[in-house]
């Protein structure tokens, strides 16, 4: 609950201070804005920071598919613990009673461990996703409208005696 009320105050903090300054919200900070809500980094990347841009993508994504695998582990060792349980009931050999009940408690801790994994990287990864907004709504400048790729594609087409032949020269800038 404290949690919940912590992090509210300071998204509500976060908007007020960002409605302040007119400054802050132009018609590109506000596109990107949009951008990096949906998209982790790319309204750094819109802003023109490449580098910083990509290193919120592959953080938000590779530890929501970290979250994802937890999941699916963690559902997969459910069942297998249901199945276990039910080998164990209708078990009538006490050695075998024995092999079951210790593989039940080695899927249990694995299980646990699912858990904690799993609620740990969805933690980073809202974690990310708001350091992200917060990111591009002050701490990430704008280096101005252009291509947002970086790459000023030059395109020659010509031809000769009924060949043609399309050139393309990219040339990288900053």
């Amino acid at each position: 609950m404290l949690k919940k009320l912590l992090l509210s105050i300071l998204l509500t903090h976060t908007f007020l201070m960002a409605q302040s300054t007119s400054q802050l919200l132009n018609q590109r900070k506000v596109t990107a804005l949009v951008y990096s809500t949906f998209i982790p980094g790319a309204g750094q990347f819109y802003l023109g920071h490449k580098i910083k841009g990509m290193f919120f993508t592959l953080a938000t994504f590779g530890s929501l598919v970290t979250t994802i695998v937890s999941q699916n582990n963690l559902v997969g060792g459910n069942e297998r613990l249901e199945n276990l349980e039910l080998q164990y009931l209708n078990t009538m050999n006490w050695e075998r009673a024995d092999q079951l009940w210790q593989e039940m408690l080695q899927v249990k801790a694995d299980i646990d461990k699912d858990y904690k994994r799993r609620n740990l990287f969805l933690g980073v990864t809202v974690g990310i996703w708001v350091i992200n907004i917060i990111d591009v709504l002050f701490f990430t400048s704008d280096k101005g409208s252009g291509d947002i790729f970086g790459v000023l594609p030059k395109v020659q087409i010509s031809g000769a005696n009924e060949r043609f032949m399309i050139t393309a020269k990219f040339g990288l800038y900053k």
